[in-house]
């Protein structure tokens, strides 16, 4: 199958009442990145490099390939965290052929830095079979959107010592 490189990029504001640094630490809590898709089922740490600090688990998910749970498949990937000072690098392998790698930055928002305002940018490399890219896309930048408003609001309660 011929292969594809695409990138996307999702890029969303940070409330002014919400500490950037909070949302760095989450990005740093791999099992809550990796525990955030409603499908995955369970993950476990295959190995940690001692000098990158990288960190790979073996995470499962369980899809509906058929309506109504009448056909379910459990799905294994690998996927590996680097820690950056400014928020994470993922990787992931899965099945199919399918990588992707994603640089989730914490920063001063574009063009208004002088402000304070900060935002949460996720720039995204991923390839696959061009069969599967218009899915991939299709699923990819509102499942990341999601992604971010629960991190952003996670930190928000963390700050503020309300338990979820």
């Amino acid at each position: 199958m011929f292969r594809t490189t695409f990138h996307n990029t999702v890029t969303d504001p940070i409330p002014v009442n919400v500490d950037s640094k909070g949302v760095v630490d989450l990005l740093h809590d791999h099992s809550f990145l990796i525990t955030m898709s409603p499908i995955v089922t369970r993950h476990s740490e295959v190995s940690r490099d001692p000098v990158t600090q990288k960190v790979t688990y073996d995470v499962w998910e369980n899809l509906d390939l058929l309506p109504f749970g009448l056909w379910k498949y459990e799905l294994r990937f690998t996927a590996a965290f680097e820690n950056k000072a400014d928020g994470v690098i993922t990787h992931i392998e899965a099945p199919m052929g399918f990588q992707s790698k994603a640089d989730y930055t914490v920063r001063g928002k574009q063009g208004f830095e002088e402000s304070g305002a900060m935002e949460l940018n996720e720039a995204i490399e991923s390839s696959c079979s061009h069969i599967f890219r218009p899915f991939v896309e299709w699923t990819m930048v509102p499942v990341r959107r999601k992604m971010h408003a629960q991190i952003i609001a996670r930190a928000h309660e963390m700050q503020h010592g309300i338990q979820s």
